[in-house]
């Protein structure tokens, strides 16, 4: 297999917290390209994961 990680353009790291936000309150990201100080980390990948589940939860629970 081949592995990749995520690096943003020079000047555009800010587009991780636009990517953090749910889109429409349906469509949720996460993994090592929105793990905060762990971006690049399969750590961070994990962290990021649970954290959007827990979101997706309390979503589901208000409906």
């Amino acid at each position: 297999m081949r592995g990749a990680y995520a690096a943003a353009c020079p000047g555009r790291s800010e587009a991780r917290a636009t990517l953090m936000q749910p889109v429409a309150e349906k469509i949720f990201f996460a993994g090592e390209h929105v793990a905060g100080p762990l971006i690049q980390t399969c750590g961070g990948a994990r962290l990021s994961g649970e954290s959007v589940a827990r979101q997706v939860i309390a979503q589901l629970a208000t409906k």
